[in-house]
């Protein structure tokens, strides 16, 4: 009886686990510490203050794309962001929009918040709209455009 009860959970515990493991990628909308690459195509950086720089970006990985919003605070004391707003196209058709929760960002750390990942055909032409809030500075930044599979 114990052995049966036993394999029952594991059985339950790994059926729970493949469904939670079978949806798409996404960390939003929790921040995450990020290394860029060359998969990341991210706009200029944003300066709201002297030592906080943002940048809206779309990664293109063959057929799966994502938006990302990237804070980075250099020097000086921690700081607030309020809920970044996250939005993909394709196409110039707005895909998704997601928040991301508020979070203290500390010197001298970089943080980003994922949108899920999705796949798109190679013909599709993907960009971000990001919204930041920043210490009270507010600003949406664009990403540039990114052919897929490219």
């Amino acid at each position: 009886m114990t052995r049966t009860l036993s394999a029952l959970v594991a059985l339950i515990a790994f059926a729970t686990l493949l469904a939670v493991g079978a949806g798409t990628a996404s960390a939003d909308p929790y921040w995450q510490p990020v290394t860029i690459t060359g998969k990341f195509h991210c706009s200029a950086a944003w300066h709201p203050t002297y030592t906080v720089s943002m940048q809206a970006c779309v990664v293109v990985n063959g057929t799966a794309t994502q938006a990302v919003g990237i804070v980075t605070n250099h020097s000086g004391p921690a700081v607030s962001i309020a809920a970044p707003h996250l939005e993909l196209y394709v196409n110039g058709s707005l895909t998704y929009d997601r928040y991301c929760l508020s979070s203290t960002l500390n010197a001298p750390y970089t943080r980003a918040c994922f949108g899920p990942t999705q796949q798109r055909p190679c013909s599709a032409v993907m960009y971000s709209w990001v919204y930041f809030n920043i210490a009270g500075y507010g600003q949406w930044i664009q990403s540039p455009r990114r052919q897929m599979c490219t």
